[in-house]
């Protein structure tokens, strides 16, 4: 691989602004959050948009998050099409407003609906083998928030819309990389205008390297100063443990059987613990075996072609 290339990317792995990790499903939060590089699955969506292109066949999540007092769920989708892989994402928070001692509490409601699309590149043109594969992604995110009054309606909070563009390239079947801008078309004007979205509503450049060992069997990922790893012992089994970007000790575990699975992580925050929980639906691939011919038996002498 290129050095300079290399060099540069993990130069961004400990540059730029470091966003919230809220949007993210239970398998990435037991990873540290450390997704980017990653990026093979559904939750793809809401951290390196380029990764959906990964997701070989129709898949669907779902996950919320435990939080004293606070609401948190996120759906996710990917179905390919002839444009390539379309993913739509939604994330919904409802969290309680910062108020001075003596008023009435009251809850604000925040809502962002993703829409990716991704590409491998290699499948749209001729490349040989050992120039890896590169993905292009995009997401087109539309938020509103939503303040709580003391009288228990609400009134407008906001709203924005903003882009992220992501890639991936896997130099080779155990290595990639993945880079992600996000919310860079209108992510700096957007706190000023009232909205507070679910990743800070600020630009920022978010680079990650992934790597498999032993088969796939070892999973490491890092990205900022977080990082993670997931470890299958057997089939349908992954343990998970990772340091996120704020210093938090994470774990979890996943659980896959004939392709339903369940994922949990748990984020050490000190005097408020968070919990994740993940179900996804990922189809598994079967082959169907080809018909065989009717056999012919050649009653010509030797030597002769056929």
């Amino acid at each position: 691989m290129n050095k300079a290339f290399l060099s540069a990317l993990i130069i961004l792995l400990f540059a730029g602004p470091v966003l919230a990790q809220d949007a993210l499903g239970a398998r990435p939060m037991g990873m540290g959050g450390a997704f980017v590089g990653l990026a093979d699955d559904v939750n793809s969506i809401f951290s390196n948009p380029a990764g959906v292109a990964a997701v070989g066949r129709e898949s669907l999540l779902v996950s919320t998050r435990l939080r004293p007092g606070r609401e948190y769920s996120l759906i996710g989708g990917v179905e390919q099409t002839p444009f390539g892989s379309l993913g739509i994402g939604y994330v919904g928070t409802t969290d309680p407003d910062d108020l001075a001692a003596g008023a009435t509490p009251t809850k604000s409601t925040t809502q962002t609906l993703y829409v990716t699309l991704a590409e491998d590149l290699n499948r749209k043109m001729r490349v040989p083998d050992n120039f890896g594969h590169l993905s292009l992604g995009v997401n087109l995110k539309f938020s509103s928030r939503k303040i709580g009054t003391e009288t228990g309606l609400y009134r407008d909070g906001g709203s924005n819309v903003d882009v992220d563009l992501a890639t991936v390239f896997k130099p080779r079947d155990d290595l990639s990389f993945g880079l992600s801008l996000q919310n860079f078309a209108n992510g700096q004007t957007a706190r000023s205008g009232g909205l507070n979205t679910l990743e800070g509503s600020v630009s920022a450049v978010t680079a990650g390297v992934s790597g498999r060992l032993f088969g796939s069997a070892l999973i490491w990922s890092l990205e900022n100063s977080g990082l993670g790893c997931e470890w299958r012992p057997v089939s349908g089994l992954a343990l998970r443990a990772g340091r996120d970007n704020a210093g938090n000790q994470t774990s979890g575990f996943g659980l896959n059987l004939n392709g339903f699975c369940v994922d949990y992580a748990f984020a050490n925050n000190g005097a408020e613990p968070v919990h994740y929980w993940s179900v996804a639906i990922k189809p598994v691939e079967t082959r169907v075996a080809a018909k065989e011919g009717p056999k012919t038996v050649s009653v010509l002498p030797d030597g002769n072609d056929i």
